[in-house]
């Protein structure tokens, strides 16, 4: 490598670069930026699984703990926990490809806001009112 640290630097920093030591061991060298995506789309990832696996097991859906990071789930209305599943495993496939996670950065707050709405006693009897009766003085 010290004839050749240049070319691995490059390669490293055109997608990887792998090097194996004198015992044969594999060595990869990415950008930190591929490193720490690929670890928070794993994580969004493996919580969401949780969330799947609390709705569908014998726990209680309605449990906050059994959704793990995604406690704030719980109080939203069965129809929307499945356009948030939805909608997050569409962001995560697109993010685990290589763009940037502001979009599933974003839908998270986009949600978790939807989520406090929900959470809230008077907003949620608005919304759980008559669809056909206007919505009024309701802060979302």
């Amino acid at each position: 490598m010290a004839r050749s640290h240049r070319q691995v630097i490059d390669a490293a920093r055109s997608g990887r670069a792998l090097i194996r030591d004198k015992d044969g061991l594999a060595l990869l060298m990415i950008p930190a930026e591929d490193v720490e995506r690929t670890s928070e789309v794993a994580e969004l990832a493996l919580d969401l699984v949780r969330a799947a696996q609390s709705l569908l097991g014998d726990t209680s859906s309605s449990s906050a703990a059994g959704f793990g990071r995604l406690g704030w789930l719980s109080v939203l209305p069965v129809e929307a926990r499945a356009r948030f599943f939805a909608e997050m495993s569409e962001a995560l496939l697109i993010a685990a490809s290589g763009t940037t996670l502001r979009p599933v950065e974003s839908l998270l707050g986009d949600w978790r806001a939807t989520a406090e709405s929900w959470a809230d006693p008077e907003v949620r009897d608005r919304l759980l009112a008559d669809e056909e009766e206007p919505l009024a003085d309701v802060l979302l």
